[in-house]
């Protein structure tokens, strides 16, 4: 009987070899690059399935990976980037870590609105949430860090395309994926650019429900020193408490959140 040939298993995220004889730092980096990549975190076994390597040595790798707070492991025993990995990859101006900068103004905005305030930047083809405050109210609502987000569903994401040269933007929504979560959901490019149009003109844009139903959001960008976006600053609550109507009173708010992150990051130009 003659055999079949079995099918060679796919992997998602194969190890790169660098070239250097550095196989276990090799390895380590395809742990992180495949657990950058995914939004809602991984187990040990579908790393290992993603990589291609044992469940030892994923197991080892992650567990030095938390002692060093590269990684974080949650209550279900799924694995995310962690705050010292989020703080490597962050802008930094003129010797200020952007989060650093932008500290101050998420503070004030969460007080100035009673919601949680967030910080992301765009990581490839999704936003990335790089640091939260929580709000004040008794029910709290408020995203992780290293949350992965559609840019096309939120406002930060929207205002930090709004406020990015055409070239970049351009390169950005190529590798986009317009899926319709919600009837809402702007699911086109061309509906997108004209949506984009818009948040450029009035400084900030809205997520209302366009990803999740019932979660509402209200972003402003942090714009560098040649005025393109860096990164947004942004408030997120349930729709019973950020209904249309309290978002459009509160963009002025959260654009100018935006205004003193842009300044603290950017001190020089704010003086003069």
């Amino acid at each position: 009987m003659a055999t079949v040939p079995r099918a060679r298993k796919k992997i998602a995220a194969p190890v790169r070899d660098s070239g250097f004889s550095t196989p276990s730092l090799d390895r380590a980096l395809a742990v992180l690059r495949c657990l950058g990549a995914a939004s809602g975190g991984l187990t040990l076994s579908e790393i290992a399935a993603k990589v291609g390597l044992s469940v030892n040595f994923v197991y080892r790798v992650t567990q030095s990976l938390v002692g060093h707070g590269y990684v974080v492991r949650d209550a279900e025993k799924r694995f995310n980037i962690g705050a010292q990995m989020l703080a490597l990859c962050q802008p930094v101006v003129d010797d200020v870590p952007l989060a650093e900068a932008a500290l101050p103004a998420m503070r004030w905005l969460s007080e100035q609105t009673g919601e949680a305030a967030h910080l992301g930047i765009i990581s490839g083809h999704e936003g990335i949430v790089l640091e939260r405050v929580i709000g004040r109210a008794l029910i709290k609502f408020y995203v992780e860090r290293g949350t992965r987000f559609p840019l096309h569903t939120s406002g930060p994401g929207k205002v930090m395309l709004a406020f990015m040269p055409e070239a970049e933007r351009d390169e950005v929504m190529a590798g986009m994926k317009f899926e319709r979560f919600q009837p809402q959901t702007i699911s086109s490019r061309k509906d997108f650019l004209k949506c984009l149009d818009q948040v450029q003109q009035q400084g900030w844009a809205v997520d209302v429900g366009e990803h999740l139903e019932g979660h509402h959001c209200l972003g402003a960008p942090i714009l560098g020193a040649d005025g393109n976006a860096i990164a947004s600053l942004w408030i997120s609550g349930p729709s019973q408490r950020l209904s249309e109507e309290r978002l459009a009173k509160l963009a002025p708010v959260v654009k100018k959140a935006g205004t003193m992150a842009t300044a603290a990051l950017n001190p020089a130009q704010a003086k003069a």
